[in-house]
C-alpha cells in the first residue's frame, strides 16, 4: 500500500496525539496512584521537558543530516517499546528511568514530522501546516475519550498499553515515507555553523523568549489537568471528555490558521493567544462545577492551536530550510523543554500550598503581564508572517 505523502503526514500526526493524549495529561495522576510525593512527581513530569531542553536540539541537526524518515523510524519504535517500561514496576528509581529513557525517542518525533510538513507546503501549495497538523487535534480528541473510559474500567495503568500500541503504529506507517529529498544537503556542514546562525537571529530569539513565557505558565494546564478536575470531584472519564472537548476545539482553528495569520498578522495573533491564556485559566479558578468547566475548553483551540500555528510557521521562516528540523526542535526545546520545567517545578512548589485552581489563578495574572509586555515590545519589532500556504488541502 502507496499513501500521498500528505495522508501519511496526517496519519502520522493522529497516532502521535493518540499517544500523546494518552499518558500526557495523566502522568501526573499516574504518579500520584503510585504514592510519589510532590516533589517527586514535578521532577518525573520534568524529566521529558529537561531532554528536550538539553538533547533535542542536537538531535533536530542530526536528524537533519541522517535524514527524516530514519529518524522517525528508530524515535517512534524505541518509544513504543519505552511506555511498556511503566507497567514492569513503579517505584520512583524505575519510573525516573524509563521517563528518560521514552523521553530520548518521544521527543525526536513530533519536530521531525513539523519539519516534513512544512517541506511539503513549501513545495505543494495545496497543503499548509495547519490542514495536516489538524489530524493530531483529531488524535488527541479521539484517545482521550476512549483512555478515560479504560482508566474507569481497568486502571490507570492502560494508558500506557494505549501510548505503546499508538507509537507503534507510528512506527509502521513511517516506513510509507518517501526518502528525504534535502537530507544530503547539509551532510558536509558542521553543526556549528547552525548554532553561529542562531547566536545572530535577533527575532528568533525574542520568539524563543515568548514561547518560553507562555510555557512557563500553561504548564499547568497541559500537566495537572486531571488533578485539577478530581479536586472538584470529576471522574476519570469526564477528564477524558474535556481532553476530547480540547482536540474538537482545535480542529477549526488548525484549518482556518493560516487564512487568520494572514489577515490578523503575527502581532495581533500572538497577543490574542497569549490573552486567551490567561482568561481560561481566569475560569478555571472560578469554576467549581467540573461539569461547568468543559465549556472553557472552547478556548483552547485560540490559546493553543493559533498560538502554536504561528510559532511553527515564523520559525519555517527565519530559520534556513536546511536546518528546518534543528530550528523546529529549538521552538520545542523552548516550549516543552525550559518552559514545562520551569512550570512543572512552579506548579509543583505551590501544589503543596495551595489547590491547583488557586494556582491558575496566579498564573492567570503572570501570563496578563507578559501580554502587556509582549504588546509592548512587538511595537518596537517589525515582524510579518506569511505561513507555506493558505489553501486547505
Amino acid at each position: 500500500m502507496k499513501l500521498q505523502k500528505g495522508h501519511t503526514l496526517r496519519i502520522l500526526y493522529f497516532f502521535i496525539f493518540c499517544c500523546t493524549a494518552s499518558w500526557l495529561p495523566l502522568l501526573a495522576d499516574f504518579c500520584k496512584s503510585c504514592g510519589l510525593t510532590g516533589s517527586q512527581t514535578s521532577l518525573i513530569l520534568s524529566i521529558t521537558p529537561i531532554m528536550m531542553f538539553a538533547v533535542q536540539p542536537l538531535y533536530g541537526v542530526m536528524a537533519d543530516k541522517l535524514g527524516y524518515k530514519r529518524t522517525m523510524l528508530t524515535a517512534s519504535l524505541f518509544a513504543s517499546i519505552s511506555y511498556l517500561g511503566y507497567l514492569y514496576k513503579q517505584d520512583f528509581g524505575w519510573l525516573v528511568f524509563v521517563t528518560v529513557f521514552m523521553s530520548l525517542f518521544y521527543n525526536t518525533t513530533q519536530p521531525v514530522l513539523d519539519s516534513l510538513s512544512l517541506q511539503l507546503a513549501r513545495a505543494d501549495k495545496r497543503f499548509s501546516y495547519g490542514t495536516l497538523r489538524i489530524a493530531g487535534a483529531v488524535g488527541w480528541s479521539a484517545t482521550g475519550i476512549i483512555t478515560g473510559h479504560l482508566v474507569d474500567a481497568i486502571n490507570i495503568n492502560i494508558m500506557f498499553a494505549v501510548s505503546a500500541a499508538s507509537m507503534f503504529l507510528v512506527f509502521l506507517f513511517s516506513s510509507m515515507l518517501p526518502r528525504d529529498s534535502m537530507e544530503k544537503n547539509i551532510s558536509g556542514e558542521k553543526p556549528y555553523q547552525y548554532l553561529k546562525e542562531v547566536t545572530r537571529n535577533g527575532p528568533l530569539l525574542f520568539l524563543l523568549l515568548c514561547v518560553f513565557l507562555v510555557s512557563a505558565s500553561a504548564t499547568t494546564i497541559w500537566n495537572f489537568y486531571s488533578l485539577y478536575m478530581k479536586e472538584n470531584g470529576a471522574s476519570a472519564s469526564l477528564v477524558g471528555y474535556g481532553l476530547s472537548f480540547q482536540g474538537l476545539c482545535e480542529l477549526p482553528l488548525f484549518y482556518f490558521s493560516a487564512r487568520i495569520i494572514a489577515r490578523l498578522g503575527l502581532k495581533t495573533t500572538l497577543i490574542i493567544t497569549v490573552l486567551a491564556t490567561a482568561v481560561r485559566m481566569l475560569f478555571y479558578h472560578l469554576i467549581k462545577n467540573p461539569v461547568a468547566v468543559i465549556p472553557v475548553e472552547i478556548l483552547h483551540g485560540v490559546s493553543w492551536s493559533l498560538f502554536w500555528v504561528a510559532c511553527v510557521g515564523y520559525v519555517g521562516k527565519l530559520v534556513n530550510e536546511r536546518w528546518a528540523a534543528g530550528g523546529q526542535s529549538l521552538l520545542y526545546a523552548a516550549y516543552y523543554g525550559a518552559g514545562a520545567i520551569a512550570g512543572n517545578y512552579w506548579t509543583g512548589y505551590l501544589s503543596e500550598k495551595m489547590s491547583i485552581a488557586d494556582i491558575f489563578l496566579l498564573n492567570a495574572g503572570i501570563v496578563c503581564i507578559m501580554a502587556i509586555l509582549l504588546a509592548w515590545q512587538m511595537k518596537r519589532t517589525s515582524v510579518t508572517l506569511s505561513l507555506p500556504s493558505d489553501n486547505p488541502a
